[in-house]
């Protein structure tokens, strides 16, 4: 498995969510696995932050983390989007809450000005 590099700690309060801070040294080390629950066959890697013991996951930083409904294609909202199709018009399209489609565009959005959005293609 390639070693993938995070940027900063998901605690807030940590030294190490600042990325002036984060970036001078790796500042995680392993710390474990655990099965993914939508596909138990699949081990996901986990680590811990050395300065406040945060733990997380390689998933973490990505954009499907904790989403429930992993079935939505991002790349089709934000098309409906930007096209003008209110958010309820969007909680029907893609049968699911207005929250849902705020929580969604909103997520892409802080990404976005993270300059840390990647979409893959689907297959």
């Amino acid at each position: 498995m390639n070693h993938q590099h995070y940027g900063i700690c998901p605690n807030p309060h940590c030294p190490n969510h600042n990325p002036n801070v984060a970036g001078k040294t790796v500042w995680y080390r392993p710390h474990g696995w655990y099965a993914c629950p939508s596909d138990p066959t699949k081990p996901i890697r986990r680590y811990r932050c050395q300065t406040c013991g945060r733990t997380f996951s390689e998933t973490y930083f990505t954009r499907s983390w904790h989403l429930q409904r992993k079935d939505i294609d991002d790349v089709e909202l934000l098309f409906e989007w930007c096209r003008g199709t209110n958010m309820s018009h969007l909680a029907k399209k893609f049968r699911c809450s207005a929250k849902a489609i705020e929580n969604r565009l909103s997520r892409i959005q802080q990404m976005a000005e993270e300059k840390d959005v990647v979409f893959e293609k689907s297959q």
